[in-house]
């Protein structure tokens, strides 16, 4: 049991704690890469044939496991994310230079990236593969948002999740030695950790505590009795929802659960000490059959360019690179002209390379929508609405719908052009746009304010609010909630009922439908 229970633990830490390795400067591309496909990965690795089709297996039965225990609804069509999943960690560390975290999900409008690689001594895989595959189910389902603490702590539940030969799955699991330390020794600040809504900060020292923590308060709420004999699991429902209009989490609790958060430290202490903590759920997954995929490896320039693409958000020094090091092999490159053309702060140097992808492949829809974010940038930065502002939305409109005529779907097209029809004083059009951009990314905020400006602008305020409620209560940014708070306050009397967020202030200068400087 001693054993079991220091393996357990390991495999937490395993998830959270620094990965030791050196970082390096350079982001090498030199062993082999191949990439996997099947109806719900894209699966990009160093690891040998037989262990990626291991982990895309273990993927999609966690995938088909998980599904029913998630809040929220599935998103149809179904995204299919990009893996990008290194064989050593010192590999991860360095290509990043993260050394406190093994992996990291990035939603996108377009295709989200899942990267991660094992702990440092080679382990758990699999359960770095299911907390970042959780984060990427979480944003992907429509109907709720979660507070970073339920949300991590509900992806480090899963990812300690286990499937038998005979498809018993079993839940519950987990850091059980880290919390009950954490719980004994006083170190777990429950009033911190509720108070963490939009991000956890990934340089954070303590960041294996509070993971551990987050993980035992979501444990807790789905395992425990309340006091009157029922289960807190069976007011999960009440409570995600209440946080999701706005209510924070330390008013929430006590007004779904009848929990007092000052009281939460002893409450687990208690359940954690009880043999009752010890229970874990048991259910079958069904008939499983393993989906057909196949695996291809990649030449030397994609394996830059995926690498590259990855990095470019973190390392945008070393994407440069690696695009520089494709274009000089092959000058009219479209993918790497684009992605250098994403990173550069220049604008002029961003449309060159820009323009030079869209004179190579002028259907192109990701060579259209670069363009068209790129003119309506410079649209919003003009003094004066004159004939230089006018020139350069009309260039976006052209490219955002040459985008859609490739790509019908395709979600920043749909967005952009509906941020300029808004801008043009279209919003009925403005709102098909933004609908279509938001089934495909429902996590975005910034997607939710645009749909209820268009929406409060034809008049439709009841059908607005609620759009607008999502932004003031999700957007991390202050100024994003302010703006949100304000279009509610300008239809709060119109609706009858209190309209501002308890989570965001209406301070801020510019106005309620004021746009960015260019779409995300």
């Amino acid at each position: 049991m001693a054993e079991r229970a220091g393996a357990v633990r390991r495999a937490a830490l395993a998830l959270v704690a620094a990965l030791l390795a050196p970082t390096a400067a350079a982001v090498t591309v030199d062993r082999p890469w191949c990439r996997t496909t099947s109806e719900h990965f894209e699966l990009i690795t160093d690891l040998n044939p037989r262990r990626s089709a291991e982990l895309l297996v273990s993927l999609d039965r966690f995938r088909s496991a998980a599904y029913a225990l998630l809040p929220g609804r599935p998103a149809t069509p179904a995204p299919v994310p990009r893996l990008v999943v290194f064989k050593r960690a010192k590999d991860f560390a360095a290509t990043f230079e993260f050394p406190n975290i093994g992996g990291f999900m990035q939603p996108s409008l377009t295709r989200s990236l899942l990267v991660f690689g094992p702990d440092r001594s080679g382990r758990h895989l699999s359960a770095f593969a299911f907390h970042e595959y959780t984060h990427f189910l979480l944003r992907s389902r429509a109907t709720v948002n979660l507070p970073i603490w339920y949300e991590e702590g509900l992806a480090t539940y899963l990812a300690n999740m286990t499937i038998d030969r005979d498809g018993t799955v079993t839940l519950g699991r987990g850091p059980h030695a880290l919390l009950a330390f954490l719980l004994r020794s006083g170190e777990a600040p429950m009033a911190q950790l509720l108070e963490e809504r939009y991000r956890l900060d990934w340089q954070r020292a303590d960041l294996a505590n509070v993971y551990t923590l987050a993980w035992g308060l979501v444990r807790f709420l789905h395992h425990a009795e309340r006091p009157d004999g029922g289960r807190y699991a069976e007011r999960i429902g009440t409570l995600l929802a209440a946080i999701d209009m706005g209510m924070p989490s330390a008013e929430a609790l006590p007004a779904s659960l009848g929990i007092a958060p000052e009281a939460l430290p002893d409450l687990m202490r208690d359940y954690f000490n009880s043999s009752a903590a010890k229970t874990v759920f048991r259910y079958p997954l069904g008939d499983y059959q393993p989906p057909p995929h196949k695996r291809e490896c990649l030449r030397q320039p994609e394996k830059a360019l995926v690498l590259a693409d990855a990095i470019a958000p973190h390392r945008p020094a070393a994407a440069r690179r690696l695009y520089n090091e494709v274009l000089a092999a092959a000058p009219n490159h479209v993918e790497a002209l684009l992605g250098r053309s994403r990173i550069t702060a220049d604008p002029a140097a961003a449309r060159r390379d820009a323009a030079a992808a869209h004179a190579q492949a002028p259907e192109e829809a990701a060579a259209n929508v670069q363009l068209a974010r790129l003119a309506l940038a410079a649209a919003t930065r003009c003094e004066t609405n004159g004939a230089d502002c006018e020139r350069h939305r009309a260039a976006a409109a052209t490219h955002y719908r040459q985008a859609l005529a490739a790509a019908p779907n395709r979600a920043d097209a749909n967005y952009g052009l509906g941020v300029l029809e808004l801008l043009e004083k279209r919003p009925a059009t403005a709102f098909d746009h933004l609908a279509a951009a938001h089934q495909r990314a429902p996590w975005s905020p910034r997607i939710s304010y645009y749909l209820g400006e268009a929406l409060r602008q034809q008049g439709k305020l009841r059908r607005a609010a609620p759009y607008l409620r999502k932004t003031a209560a999700w957007h991390p940014a202050m100024i994003w909630r302010a703006r949100a708070n304000r279009a509610l306050d300008a239809i709060g009397v119109a609706l009858e009922a209190p309209a501002r967020s308890a989570d965001g202030g209406a301070s801020g200068q510019d106005g309620a439908t004021s746009p960015p400087a260019a779409p995300e």
